[in-house]
């Protein structure tokens, strides 16, 4: 099940554990999610989910209905699991209004452009030689 999450050892653990702090953080240094979840998203603007076990989404509000995401999910949810977590999450963001998820993977990571294209993001033309910016409709998009 999908909610809003708000308990910074579960983020922190999440966000720390190996296959998710590389890909954040390249330096390889800790990071502590405490100070965003003290406050609201009404405050900060960032709509964090998760399942509860090892996946987790941060969604940035960067426009009216407009969210950046940001996934990072545990080793142990991959494959088909991730890519129903994934739009579950986003089915979660539709429902509450959100119009356009967006992001940006570098080509370089094609797992994540895998993930990304199984949920149904389609490529914008904005991509360059090493980041594909992908977007999600709510319009028209297949849950």
């Amino acid at each position: 099940m999908i909610s809003l999450e708000f308990r910074p050892d579960f983020i922190n653990r999440i966000a720390n554990s190996e296959g998710v702090r590389e890909f954040i953080r390249p330096d390889g240094a800790a990071m502590d999610w405490a100070p965003l979840v003290s406050h609201s998203p009404a405050f900060t603007g960032t709509v964090l989910l998760s399942n509860g076990n090892d996946a987790l989404a941060a969604f940035e509000r960067t426009a009216p209905g407009v969210y950046q995401v940001h996934t990072l999910f545990a080793d142990t949810c991959r494959g088909r699991l991730a890519i129903e977590t994934g739009r579950a999450m986003l089915r979660w963001m539709f429902e509450r209004g959100a119009q356009i998820v967006w992001g940006s993977t570098p080509r370089a990571n094609r797992k994540a452009c895998w993930f990304n294209r199984h949920l149904g993001a389609r490529e914008l033309p904005t991509s360059d030689a090493t980041d594909i910016v992908f977007e999600i409709r709510r319009a028209g998009w297949a849950s």
